[in-house]
């Protein structure tokens, strides 16, 4: 009985095949999946750079101006502080609504530098600039003028976003009136 089973298994074995691997599953054509995920992560990279560039763009009169304000700081010009103050009133107008900012008078000029410094300009900064145009060109002499002139870049680096605030807040206190 013995050898009956045995030959009976062993006729079993011989009728089964050797075991074959799968094929290879290939990495190309990418699945439906994979494409979806690629297609957003472009999508999502585009957006970004769209992003950048714009940014870029309208940042790019800070930029100038920001240049202008670091060669005045390096000059030995003794009209620096009125050049830097000829730059802010310039920068600001590319920023602030044409009909603003260019029929402010100096007191309205210096409450929108109150308005838009931030944490950039010191109150001695701003007290530097109150009745400017009148003063000689000796008054830069007794002003600090590191401090001053990095007040002032700072200021105008943060001036967009400042700008973003300080026009929102003048749009509600309109409707409010």
């Amino acid at each position: 009985m013995l050898t009956a089973l045995n030959s009976a298994q062993s006729q079993l074995l011989q009728q089964l095949r050797d075991i074959h691997p799968p094929e290879a599953v290939n990495w190309w054509p990418l699945a439906t999946g994979w494409w979806i995920i690629i297609g957003l992560i472009a999508l999502i990279a585009l957006l970004l750079l769209i992003r950048f560039l714009l940014k870029r763009h309208h940042y790019r009169f800070v930029r100038f101006a920001s240049a202008e304000l670091h060669q005045l700081r390096k000059s030995d010009d003794p009209r620096w502080l009125a050049k830097s103050h000829n730059v802010m009133r310039r920068l600001g107008l590319c920023y602030v609504d044409e009909e603003l900012a260019g029929s402010m008078n100096q007191q309205q000029w210096m409450q929108f530098l109150q308005d838009t410094q931030g944490q950039q300009l010191s109150n001695e900064t701003i007290a530097v600039f109150v009745d400017l145009p009148y003063k000689p060109a000796t008054a830069s002499d007794d002003v600090d003028k590191d401090s001053v002139m990095r007040d002032i870049i700072n200021w105008a680096e943060q001036l967009p976003e400042q700008v973003k605030e300080y026009t929102q807040r003048r749009q509600e206190e309109h409707h409010h009136v």
